[in-house]
């Protein structure tokens, strides 16, 4: 059942992202219509232990929205997104034992805004440090082709960035994405139109395919958590807003209700 932890967020805003390390949740970036500038850099955390929300009191360089997220053990990413003026392909790094933020020094192959991101290797959680990090979709400047189905690989160990090979089997914004020990699963999103799409990316060998069960129905501008056991796929557009909480289980990739929404 879902309940209210007691704590919000310090400012109210879409289109934020979330990256997580073993202790930690954190809630970065935005929009806020009513502040101005809109995009705001404000990053929240949330202690896990006790759900206390607080300030860290670094936030992100600039403000920026809709980016996508990865991280290793050590490090939380995020890459790519829409500063208010420019579609970007900046990817910062948080720390998340001094909790501050860096620049890697290598970006996304492209700008863009939307995309979705995973984490392959190991899990954190049991066995250490994740391998590489994958960013998918988006959109790109106006002018540009619009929806792209890139994927951009960034190397834990190094923080190099570079293309696997295998980019998504349809351009899409919008999307959201989960990781298991396994795979990463990027979700829905708009091509146009909105897509119930999952494509599955092995991170044994990088390859992308369709496991063949999709969202119940197309959905864009979802969010998107993971257990080791499962995924869980809420909220978006589909076709107007909803509350709707998918399941997607790791083991058979099928999709059920967990019964709370």
């Amino acid at each position: 059942t879902f309940s209210a932890p007691g704590n919000n967020l310090s400012q109210v805003r879409q289109g934020l992202g979330g990256t997580q390390s073993s202790s930690y949740g954190y809630f970065a970036g935005g929009s806020d219509p009513a502040v101005s500038p809109s995009y705001v850099d404000t990053v929240d955390r949330i202690d896990f232990l006790n759900e206390t929300a607080s300030l860290p009191g670094n936030n992100l360089p600039s403000g920026r929205r809709l980016f996508g997220t990865s991280q290793s053990s050590s490090y939380g990413y995020f890459g790519g997104g829409y500063d208010g003026s420019n579609h970007i392909n900046t990817i910062n790094r948080l720390d998340f034992s001094s909790e501050t933020f860096s620049a890697p020094g290598n970006n996304l192959s492209q700008v863009r805004q939307g995309l979705g991101g995973v984490s392959g290797g190991a899990s954190y959680r049991i066995k250490g440090s994740r391998t590489y990090g994958y960013f998918g979709g988006g959109d790109t400047a106006p002018g540009g082709p619009g929806s792209v189905a890139t994927v951009d690989r960034i190397d834990f160990s190094n923080e190099t960035t570079s293309a696997p090979g295998n980019n998504l089997t349809q351009a899409r914004r919008s999307n959201a994405a989960v990781s298991s020990n396994s795979y990463g699963y990027f979700a829905g999103g708009f091509a146009p139109p909105a897509v119930d799409t999952i494509d599955r990316i092995d991170f044994s060998n990088e390859t992308v395919s369709a496991p063949g069960k999709d969202l119940p129905v197309a959905n864009q501008g979802l969010a998107a958590v993971s257990s080791s056991s499962y995924g869980y796929f809420g909220g978006g557009f589909s076709p107007s807003s909803t509350a709707v909480v998918n399941r997607f289980d790791f083991f058979s990739e099928t999709f059920s209700a967990p019964g709370n929404n």
